[in-house]
């Protein structure tokens, strides 16, 4: 049976779903339609989509290592693959269970998912790629492979400058970039930011992964500032200039995927290149929306 193929991109990195059951306008979540592509570009990654279990005869006598085992999720290293396994355990979680077998670099992967029909697959308006509840998984390790991370944060393209802004839950993330939207600028992601450093520049990406604006850009901006919040009765930006507390704010923001310590090494190295050369800034702001102009005038000094 010939496949049901789809391309979709984020960060450069083009994703080919490949399935056993057609793909249609209702199989995926409808902000994909802004990271569909005709053409893939040379960076793929391929996923193909299976509706029984998987065949583990060739599993059975190879060394495998337990990562991590607890909600949603059981994670297992073998020497040339990884497993993971998705189980929806609490009300709010999406999707139904599925098994992904990933090779070492995460380029090839088998999603199983028995519990999932044609009509199911076709209605299904999953989150995920992977149909997991995210596809976070995933691009943790795609992008520590190319110098990249994820950062907690909303992302906004404000006048050709990206921006992140970054915070405890609760600190105004959500607040803050419906403001900015309403005053028309364009958000990247309203919950999970790519980073990459490449050649000797950083640069924000549009994503899919969580949040709920579906409105997103799918392309990229080059970083320029940091925004660390803080809910407050009055307005104004303040420079963060000790680059000790930058660090520890923006590692706590920064989304910990499973990794070696080659991995451990790139995502050091893309930290210490956005604390040395990144402006950071501690921003307090109340409800009126006085703080967008005071925000945009930083960059419109410049």
């Amino acid at each position: 049976m010939r496949p049901h193929i789809k391309y979709y991109m984020a960060a450069g990195i083009s994703i080919q779903v490949n399935s056993d059951f057609p793909i249609t306008e209702n199989t995926f979540h409808p902000k994909f339609k802004l990271f569909e592509v005709i053409t893939p570009g040379k960076d793929l990654v391929r996923i193909y989509h299976h509706f029984h279990l998987p065949d583990i005869s060739k599993a059975l006598n190879v060394s495998k290592k337990e990562i991590y085992k607890k909600d949603q999720w059981h994670i297992i290293q073998a020497e040339d693959y990884w497993i993971y396994k998705y189980t929806p355990v609490y009300r709010g979680d999406t999707g139904y269970p599925a098994t992904g077998i990933f090779n070492k670099d995460h380029s090839i992967i088998d999603i199983y998912s028995p519990d999932i029909d044609e009509e199911k697959y076709k209605n299904g308006r999953f989150e995920a790629l992977t149909l997991f509840n995210s596809d976070q998984v995933l691009f943790s390790k795609l992008l520590c492979d190319r110098n990249g991370i994820i950062i907690h944060s909303n992302g906004f393209d404000i006048h050709g400058n990206g921006i992140l802004l970054a915070g405890k839950s609760g600190a105004g993330k959500s607040t803050l970039s419906k403001m900015l939207i309403q005053d028309g600028y364009q958000i990247f992601c309203d919950d999970r930011m790519f980073v990459i450093h490449k050649n000797n520049n950083l640069s924000l990406y549009g994503n899919w992964c969580h949040g709920t604006v579906v409105n997103v850009s799918p392309g990229c901006v080059p970083l320029k500032a940091i925004f660390f919040l803080e809910q407050s009765k009055t307005n104004s930006i303040e420079p963060l200039d000790n680059k000790h507390i930058v660090l520890q704010r923006l590692t706590r923001s920064m989304v910990k995927p499973i990794l070696s310590q080659v991995g451990w090494d790139i995502t050091l190295a893309v930290l210490d290149a956005i604390v040395s050369t990144i402006r950071c800034y501690k921003l307090k702001f109340d409800l009126s929306g006085k703080i967008c102009k005071i925000l945009t005038d930083l960059f419109n000094d410049d």
